[in-house]
C-alpha cells in the first residue's frame, strides 16, 4: 500500500507535527511505500541529524515560515501551491493523509480522492474554530464562514478523521460531522529515548516549560504569580513562539527564571531530569481546537504535569483520570500560587506523581501504541473503513 502524507513541516524540522509525522512514516515505511510532501525546514532545527531514509521526501518550494501574519500567509500559500501540483499530477497513492499545517490541506485530500485515493484527515488544530477562539476571525463573520465551509467540505467526504483527544472529537461533532468516522488517537512521546532521570532535590521547586509559546497558551495566569515567588523556585522556559518575547520581558530581572532555545528530542531526557514538574498551559476558549502535545513528553520523563487550563480539556481529563498532575483553572492566580508552594513543600508527593506519570505513559501513551493506531486506521479495508480504535 502506498501512503502519501501532506504537511508543511517534516524532518529535520523540530516542530511537533514534524516529529509526530516522522514517527508514523518511519514505521509505515516498514510495511509499504511512504512519501511525504513538505516544505523546506524553516520552523525549528531538530538535534537529530539522522534522516528517515526509507521515506520518500518530496519538498516543494515555499517562503520561509514566520510568526508574523504576512510571513505566515505567504509561507502557507506557497506551500499549498506546490503541494497541489504534487497531488494533482504526481504519482497516485492508495491513501493520502492530510494534516493541518497549513489549514485547509484537507481540500487537497479531496482532490486526491477524485483520482481514486482514500483520504484521512489528521487534525492537529481545528479550523476555523481555533482562529475564532484566538480572535483572528470574528465569530459568524465572512472569514469564519468561508474557512468553515472549505474545512468541512473535505471532512464530510473523508474516509476518516483522526482527532487528538475526546475534546477535539466533540468539537468536530458539533460541526455537523456525525456521519464521518472520527478516531481518537492521542499524541505521544518516544519512551525509549525519553527515559526518566532521578529527581535532584535542592530545596527548590523546579518547573520546566518546553516547546512553543503559542497564542493558544495561557501565560496571563502564570506571569503574575511569578512576580510573587522567590529563589525557592526555578522556572525554565525552553522554546520559542509568538509569546516568548512578552514572557521573557515580563520576568526580566527575576533570577529564578531561565530561557533557552528549543531542545531536540535527544536532549529532552536530560532537560527534564534537571526539573521536578512540567508546565502546560491552554487558554479556556481553545478547548477542543488544540491539544497540547507537550504533555506526553512530560509523562514519558516521569514528571507530573502542572496544567493551567480547562478541566474539560483532554489534558484536564488525563490528569483527573490518572492522577498524573495538577490542574488549575484559567485566571486562578491565587490557586496556582498556593499549589506551587504546596508542591515545593511536598517533594515526596511530586516524586510519587512523577513515577505514576511514567507508569501511565507506558500503558497508554507510548509511541509504539499510538503509531500503531494511526497505521491501523489509514490501512483499513479496501472500502476505506477502519476499526474503531478510540483511545
Amino acid at each position: 500500500m502506498d501512503i502519501l502524507f501532506l504537511n508543511q513541516f517534516f524532518w529535520p524540522d523540530g516542530a511537533a507535527t514534524s516529529q509526530l509525522l516522522c514517527d508514523v512514516t518511519v514505521e509505515g515505511a516498514l510495511r509499504g511505500a511512504v512519501a511525504v510532501v513538505c516544505g523546506p525546514a524553516h520552523y525549528a532545527a531538530d538535534a537529530d541529524p539522522k534522516p528517515p531514509v526509507a521515506v520518500a521526501i518530496r519538498r516543494v518550494r515555499a517562503f520561509g515560515f514566520g510568526h508574523g501574519k504576512a510571513q505566515k500567509v505567504g509561507s502557507y500559500a506557497s506551500f499549498v501551491a506546490g503541494a497541489t501540483w504534487q497531488v494533482a499530477f504526481g504519482e497516485r497513492a492508495d491513501v493520502v493523509v492530510t494534516m493541518t499545517t497549513p489549514p485547509l490541506l484537507g481540500v487537497l485530500g479531496w482532490l486526491a480522492q477524485l483520482r481514486g485515493t482514500r483520504h484521512y484527515i489528521w487534525e492537529m488544530d481545528v479550523y476555523p474554530d481555533v482562529a475564532v477562539a484566538l480572535g483572528v476571525f470574528r465569530r459568524g463573520g465572512l472569514l469564519d464562514k468561508v474557512t468553515g465551509w472549505l474545512a468541512d467540505f473535505p471532512r464530510r467526504r473523508a474516509n476518516g478523521i483522526i482527532a487528538l483527544g475526546p475534546c477535539m472529537e466533540e468539537r468536530l461533532r458539533r460541526r455537523g460531522l456525525g456521519a464521518v468516522p472520527i478516531h481518537v488517537v492521542h499524541n505521544w512521546a518516544d519512551g525509549a529515548t525519553l527515559q526518566p532521570r532521578a529527581f535532584c532535590r535542592d530545596g527548590r521547586l523546579k518547573v520546566f516549560y518546553s516547546g512553543n509559546m503559542g497564542l493558544a497558551h495561557d501565560f496571563a495566569t502564570v506571569l503574575p504569580v511569578l512576580q510573587d515567588l522567590d529563589a525557592g523556585f526555578l522556572f525554565r522556559f525552553s522554546g520559542g513562539g509568538p509569546q516568548r518575547a512578552e514572557v521573557e520581558g515580563v520576568v526580566a530581572g527575576l533570577g529564578f527564571c531561565e530561557f533557552r532555545g528549543y531542545h531536540g528530542r535527544n536532549d529532552l531526557a536530560e532537560a527534564f531530569g534537571e526539573n521536578d514538574v512540567g508546565l502546560v498551559t491552554q487558554r479556556a476558549e481553545t478547548i477542543g481546537t488544540v491539544v497540547p502535545s507537550k504533555v506526553y513528553g512530560i509523562l514519558a520523563a516521569g514528571r507530573g504535569v502542572l496544567y493551567v487550563g480547562p478541566r474539560e480539556s483532554t489534558v484536564g481529563r488525563i490528569i483527573a483520570e490518572y492522577g498524573v498532575g495538577w490542574q488549575v483553572a484559567n485566571g486562578d492566580t491565587a490557586g496556582l500560587k498556593r499549589l506551587l508552594w504546596q508542591l515545593r513543600l511536598n517533594p515526596q508527593m511530586v516524586e510519587e506523581t512523577g513515577r505514576r506519570a511514567r507508569t501511565v505513559f507506558e500503558r497508554e501513551f507510548d509511541k509504539k501504541r499510538q503509531v500503531e493506531k494511526i497505521l491501523r486506521i489509514i490501512g483499513g479495508g479496501a472500502d476505506g473503513s477502519a476499526p474503531d480504535v478510540a483511545g
